[in-house]
Parts: structure tokens; C-alpha cells; sequence
């Protein structure tokens, strides 16, 4: 992470605002992936998620109005990692995943969000920018939270994975 992202509020407020929207157009993507493969739990889970990156995403962007973010290419984001934080790797989704592992995936990466801010909000000397990555960490902080019980609860209840339209593979 650089250091100007640390004490530049715009260049963070830039990072935030491409780190939510990313989150939702993957998972966005995703679900549509999953309808293609008639997977509607986790179609509807992709989707449901996706909401709440771009709600954040929107909320984010409450912070921007009347200032002027730097327009930033792509290999000039400072990321912990080679993506976006809240990103789903493609690496890590499959047609056949169950409910319980794609909401471990998602965890994953509304933890990592959550890494991110709170490394910004420890490590800045800007006052600013320390509220205002406090005040994300808490947003992410409830999604993780809200991952964790949906996650707790279909666990409890379980469920059946069977792919009864697999796809047509020739040998």
C-alpha cells in the first residue's frame, strides 16, 4: 500500500469507490453465471450481495460529491494484492459450489475489505481520512457479520447440491 494513499483522502476516497463498484460488478457477474447454470440459490445469493456492494458503493460515493477524485488507471491502484480487496477471484467460484462455499468466499473477501480499511485507519496520520476509513471499517464490519449468520444458518439447516442438468462434456 503507498504511502500517499495513507494521507491522501481523494486518492483513498478513489480506492474506496473502485473497490465497492468492482465488488458488485463481479458479483453481478456471478450471478449471472449462475443463472446460465441453473443454480437459482446461488444466483439469488450473487445478486443479493452484489446489492449490498453497490448500496455501499453508492454510499461511498455520498463522500465524493463536490470533490474532485484523481482519475487513476488501473495498474495505479495501490491494492494489498494484485485486485481490489472485496473482489471474488474467478479462481475460486465453480457452477457446482454449494451455498455454504460461496458464502465462504464471501466472507473472504468482505474480510479483506474490512483488513483494508481498518490497515488505512491504523496507519494514516490524516484525521480525515482516519474517520472516514473507521467509519467503512464499521460498514464492513456489518456485512461480515451479516455473511457470518447467513452462513451459520445454512449450515444448520443444510443442503442438497445435486447438479440434475450437468453439462454436456465430451469425452
Amino acid at each position: 500500500m503507498s504511502a500517499s494513499l495513507l494521507e491522501d483522502e481523494l486518492l483513498f476516497l478513489a480506492h474506496s469507490v473502485a473497490l465497492e463498484q468492482e465488488a458488485a460488478e463481479r458479483l453481478y457477474e456471478l450471478a449471472d453465471a449462475m443463472q446460465v447454470h441453473n443454480n437459482k440459490p446461488l444466483h439469488d445469493l450473487f445478486l443479493e450481495l452484489a446489492g449490498f456492494s453497490e448500496r455501499h458503493a453508492n454510499e461511498v460515493q455520498v463522500h465524493c460529491q463536490g470533490k474532485a477524485l484523481p482519475p487513476l488507471q488501473v495498474w495505479e491502484y495501490s491494492w494489498p494484492d494484485e485486485e481490489s480487496p472485496e473482489v471474488v477471484h474467478y479462481s475460486r467460484i465453480h457452477y457446482l459450489m454449494t451455498p455454504e462455499q460461496a458464502l465462504q468466499v464471501a466472507l473472504e473477501v468482505e474480510q479483506n475489505a474490512l483488513n483494508f480499511y481498518q490497515d488505512v485507519a491504523q496507519r494514516t496520520h490524516n484525521t480525515a481520512l482516519q474517520q472516514l476509513a473507521e467509519g467503512f471499517a464499521r460498514e464492513e464490519a456489518e456485512h461480515v457479520q451479516a455473511v457470518q449468520r447467513r452462513l451459520q444458518f445454512l449450515q444448520k439447516t443444510g443442503m442438497n447440491n445435486t447438479d440434475f442438468d450437468p453439462p454436456h462434456m465430451p469425452a
